[in-house]
């Protein structure tokens, strides 16, 4: 046996109840060991730590078969298994030499070791791959791609999946571990952006996330951070990872985590992370009409607005989500009406209730306001909630030119007779630049004259500049659907976009 491991071998009635007398600090070890090994390291060496791997290898599988009961028995193949691979902590020193790595069997082995059940064994697996997936050194990006195609054909996602959803966080070391585990993802997703794909289709490990986000009874709090922000990442970019979510029930769960503060802030900056994470995440699921009906069936609507209600620092947020959460959703919109959404929406368009000092919080707040408004008479086919809004739109009438007139001041319409050494493809700069900058607000609010003025409602606005800014609207950003609806209602002035 390796002098510099000694084995506690007692009476076990359980393996669990194994460990190693750790008589010297494992990480100082491992780095000497490298330092002084650095200038040797060759494709030899690589061969013949590989070789020695697989018989220790296969010496500990026999004996684990033979003698499953008997920790003596085995133990030992086990002190050197463990040896084996502190030594492959030098191979991500010479990225050079992964081919030779990847082409051996070397890689379904040390994916088996993932999953062995002596912890110490897993531990130093993820330390190996921890440091293999994201060299220091400059590598070719067509190796450490190769290596990441071997590695997830070998099942490296699935004994990730199976090894974070069996920790139960119980120690440190088995936290630390979890840690671990999710910063193999991240640089592996970091590097190859598709990982987010496979990580979904191939575990569970994107509903373990979500639930890890939403269980806040853990003293060590890191992971959960560390899962939310993951999330985050691992959704992005991967539609399907949202559907998995929204499918799963992981939209409950983090509206879960939101009611936590509907009434309060976040007392560290820690949790004030973990929730900006989940308005991020909610802010991408919205985008799909499947998710919005999710989040409507766990009465999403109604905790924005108590989040709303609440005051607190999230109030924004939560505004923005009720807008997304409507956004081209007939029934969304008919449900925001039925459960008083109005009462929340049209004081805040006069500046009551949620407001802010800064100004570009309070244009955030201005555009949500106007284009859920907007939404509400777009999208409600239902004469009677339609109605409802119309008359609101009616009572505020002068506060909606108010604001206008806000933005007008700030934000003048683009004419293209001002632009005529411009081609369209600047013209069309400006108009997003613009819209940006404040032209979003003064849009939406004209569209919702548009809709008072074919009532034959006198909004005492010029009607030509305001039919001039819608079909501006939907020039540059209308979907057919749009124009479809609102032509009928520029033809009253015989203006037909068609």
């Amino acid at each position: 046996m390796d002098p510099r491991k000694r084995v506690k071998l007692q009476q076990y009635d359980n393996e669990e109840d194994m460990e190693y007398d750790d008589d010297r600090n494992d990480e100082q070890q491992d780095m000497q060991f490298r330092e002084q090994n650095t200038e040797l390291f060759d494709e030899r060496q690589l061969r013949e730590m590989i070789f020695q791997l697989e018989n220790n290898y296969k010496l500990n599988s026999d004996l684990r078969m033979r003698y499953p009961n008997q920790p003596d028995k085995f133990i030992d193949s086990e002190v050197d298994l463990d040896e084996d691979l502190r030594k492959l902590l030098i191979l991500p020193a010479y990225p050079q030499l992964y081919p030779i790595f990847y082409s051996s069997s070397a890689v379904p082995i040390v994916i088996q070791l993932l999953l062995h059940n002596n912890q110490s064994i897993s531990n130093d697996v993820i330390q190996f791959l921890k440091e293999l997936v994201a060299p220091e050194n400059d590598v070719e990006p067509k190796i450490i791609i190769q290596l990441y195609d071997c590695l997830i054909r070998n099942y490296l996602i699935e004994s990730l999946g199976e090894l974070i959803g069996k920790n139960e966080e119980k120690s440190q070391e088995e936290v630390n571990l979890l840690h671990d585990c999710f910063e193999v993802i991240e640089n592996m997703v970091d590097i190859k952006s598709s990982i987010s794909k496979e990580i979904g289709l191939r575990s569970k490990i994107i509903q373990y996330l979500v639930k890890r986000v939403e269980d806040n009874s853990q003293n060590l709090d890191d992971n959960r951070l560390y899962a939310s922000e993951l999330l985050v990442e691992l959704t992005q970019q991967t539609k399907e990872n949202l559907e998995i979510i929204g499918r799963s029930g992981g939209i409950e769960s983090l509206l879960m985590v939101l009611n936590q503060y509907r009434k309060k802030d976040p007392e560290t900056a820690e949790e004030k992370e973990i929730l900006n994470n989940v308005y991020d995440l909610l802010t991408l699921l919205l985008i799909q009409e499947e998710n919005q009906d999710y989040f409507q069936s766990y009465e999403g609507l109604q905790l924005m607005i108590k989040i709303i209600q609440g005051k607190t620092s999230q109030s924004i947020r939560a505004y923005s989500l009720m807008l997304l959460a409507i956004n081209n959703h007939k029934e969304n919109c008919q449900k925001l009406i039925q459960i008083g959404g109005l009462s929340i929406i049209f004081p805040i368009l006069e500046r009551k209730g949620l407001k802010h000092k800064d100004k570009n919080k309070q244009f955030e707040i201005d555009e949500t306001t106007v284009q859920i408004i907007k939404q509400l008479l777009r999208r409600n086919t239902d004469a009677t909630f339609k109605q409802r809004v119309f008359d609101k739109c009616v009572e505020k009438l002068e506060s909606l030119r108010k604001l206008r007139k806000e933005y007008v001041e700030v934000i003048p319409l683009i004419d293209p007779e001002e632009y005529d050494d411009l081609d369209e493809k600047q013209l069309e700069k400006i108009y997003f630049d613009l819209l940006g900058k404040g032209l979003i607000v003064i849009e939406s609010i004209d569209v919702i004259l548009l809709e008072l003025i074919y009532k034959d409602l006198d909004v005492q606005i010029d009607q030509q500049e305001i039919v001039s800014s819608v079909k501006q609207m939907l020039k540059y950003t209308g979907e057919k659907e749009d124009i479809d609806y609102y032509n009928p209602l520029l033809q009253k002035f015989q203006v037909n976009l068609q």
